[in-house]
This record gives structure tokens, sequence and C-alpha cells, in this order.
């Protein structure tokens, strides 16, 4: 079972939602002899990883060029700067099966010389509203970022139906996704997000503090903190934590007005780890309902009580697990109900139920085998 994954990131160390998910499937793959031929693309400062050879048959690198002439592509920016040549050479070799991570990585699924192969393509969202939705919640400050965003979601509206006509298989991320895309292709799949978790480690008793995580460069987690502090927490005297990768700001500024909440700036897995086991509710709220809530899944799977808004939890199955409150005034009602509660032994056994076996990474890298054509 030899299998070209494509993966538009070093998906190592796995420290934020896309790359979680792929690490984590390959590994899961790896697990049921899967020889996995890693292809990903560098940028940033994501570095060569040793620790994927450890998980993968054959590793590549391509550098992504990000030039701003690539703007003027009819192609998405995101699509067109991961096109590439010695890429698609080494595609040529053999006639092994490709899985293609999102539709960053799509911008040769059409290729002739790939019409044979079989091609599955793992949509991480509804790219396109995505995209839509990054435009509408970044500020009009940002004229040039909001600009880019509602470009990206025209040209990968407008490339969609290609990307889909030229694949086999669709593997979406939450079921809202497939009702989406089995409307467009048949051959549309649901399998949860694979995940760093085997087991549920949720601790009973009382933690210390509510916390909010996530990666804050993300324009709707820092909208989704910004809004908390001044709409849940701005005059409450309950314990605040937010943790993530990349604050802003006025993220910084707006958290140093008050001494009850405490910033926590790109935390180390374990660093996180320890304020999930030690945070007594976990609040997360998102203003946008496409990709994958990771920080939901490790949420469940480690720390206690979740408060959680409708699009959080929209395709994922997971609302019997939380708490589900859609307003500020419902949000605080609910804290001041749950923060002097121990969480109980029970809530940690349905979690166990329905955690460990529909978000099984064994189990989902078992259906993921069954749809591949092998050679």
């Amino acid at each position: 079972m030899y299998l070209h994954i494509i993966s538009f990131d070093i998906p190592y160390p796995a420290n934020y939602g896309g790359v979680i998910v792929i690490f984590n499937q390959i590994k899961a793959l790896h697990a049921q002899g899967v020889k996995v031929i890693l292809h990903c693309y560098q940028y940033g400062d994501r570095k060569p990883q040793p620790e994927l050879a450890n998980y993968c048959h054959e590793i590549y690198y391509y550098k992504r060029s990000r030039s701003v002439f690539y703007q003027a592509s009819l192609l998405p920016f995101i699509m067109r700067t991961r096109q590439s040549s010695a890429l698609l050479k080494r595609l040529k070799k053999d006639q092994y099966p490709i899985l293609f991570e999102g539709m960053h990585t799509a911008g040769l699924i059409w290729h002739p010389s790939l019409k044979s192969r079989h091609k599955l393509i793992r949509m991480h969202n509804i790219e396109w509203q995505y995209y839509e939705s990054l435009s509408q919640l970044t500020p009009a400050t940002a004229p040039l970022e909001k600009a880019y965003y509602f470009s990206e979601s025209i040209k990968l509206q407008r490339i969609e139906p290609k990307v889909v006509l030229h694949a086999d298989e669709i593997i979406t991320i939450s079921s809202t996704d497939e009702a989406y895309y089995r409307a467009l292709k048949a051959n549309t799949h649901y399998i949860p997000a694979f995940h760093p978790n085997e087991a549920v480690e949720s601790q009973s008793g009382k933690g210390e503090f509510v916390l909010f995580h996530g990666k804050l460069s993300v324009p709707d987690n820092e909208l989704a903190a910004m809004w908390i502090i001044r709409e849940v927490f701005a005059d409450f005297d309950i314990p605040m934590v937010i943790a993530g990768m990349a604050p802003s700001d006025r993220l910084k500024e707006l958290v140093s007005q008050y001494e009850h909440i405490r910033l926590v700036e790109n935390p180390e897995e374990a660093q996180m780890t320890s304020l999930l086991s030690k945070a007594h509710i976990n609040l997360l709220i998102s203003f946008q309902s496409s990709g994958v809530k990771l920080k939901l899944i490790n949420a469940l799977f480690r720390g206690r009580f979740c408060i959680v808004n409708d699009p959080m939890v929209r395709g994922t199955g997971l609302a019997k697990l939380c708490y589900v409150r859609n307003s500020a005034a419902a949000i605080r009602q609910t804290i001041e109900a749950l923060i002097n509660a121990p969480f109980e032994q029970g809530k940690i056994a349905e979690r166990k139920s329905v955690l460990e076996a529909e978000f099984s990474n064994v189990e989902n890298a078992k259906k993921l085998i069954q749809l591949i054509k092998w050679q």
C-alpha cells in the first residue's frame, strides 16, 4: 500500500489545525502498514523535519514562492503558489494513488498525465466560503488583507467544480461539508479529523480558570477572543486564560487592561496540555462554522466542561457533549452555574463512549484505506 500525500505545509511540528490533521493521519496510516510518500511545501519559518521519517517511506520538500505576481493568476493564490513541475515529475514515476490535502494542493489534479491515477482530495473546508468569511471578519482598517481574502474566495468558487470533477473521491472533515460536496459528487465521504488523542484524559473534580485557546493570528480566533473579553469577562471576576500562537498587539493591549485575564503566548505542546487539564471550563467561540475544530476535539478529550456556540459544533456531532450557548448573557449564566460544580465521572464515561468510537484514529484510518484503489 503505497500512497502519495501532498501536504500544503510541512506537517511537523503539529502545532496548528491543518497540519495536526495531516501529521496524525500519516501516523495512523503508517500504523496500518501504508507506505506514505510525503510531498510538502516549505515556506515561512518551517523547516525539513527528521521526525517525519519515522512515519513516511519517502519525503520530498518543495519551496513555495509567494511572489505577489501570482496574485494576478486566475488560479487562487493558495493553489498557484503550490504548482510544482518537480512534484509532477515525481508523481509520474509510478502509478500509486494520490491524496491531495486541501484545495491548496489541488493545482495538478486535472493534469492530463495524472488522468489514470486514483485521486482523492481531503477538503479541510469549503474553502471559498472560508475565505469569504475571512474577508468579512477582517476589519476595514486592513483593506489589502480584506481584498485578498475576497479575491481568493471568488477564484476558489470558480475553480472548485474543476477540482471536484477530476477527483475520484472527496473526503470531508464535517457532516455539513459532506452534504455540500455530495450534491456535487456522489463519491463523497465524511471521515472526522485525525488528532493527537488516543483516549479521553479528562480529570474529574474542579479546575482553576476558564480557557479559550486557538491560533490567535487567525481572524476568527482573534475576533472571538476579543468578543469574549469585552462581552463576557470585562466585569466578571472569574479568572480567564487566553492561549495561542501569534497574538496581535491589539489583543495583547486589550488583555493588559484586565487583572483577571491572562495571555499565554505561543505555548509549547506540554504547556497547552497542562492548561487544558487545569481549566475548569473550555470556552470555545467561533463566528464561522467552516473548517475543522480541532481545539474542540482536544478540549473534549483532555478538558472538563465545554461551553461553545453553534458554529463551533455544527456538523461535528459533538453538541451533545457541550453546553451550546450563543449570547454573552447565556454564556455568563452558564459559567456561573458550572464554575463551582465538580466535573463528574459520568461525564467522562459519556465522552469515552462517543469520542473513542467516532473519533478513533485507528478506525478512521481503516475507513480511508478502504476508499483507496491500491495498485
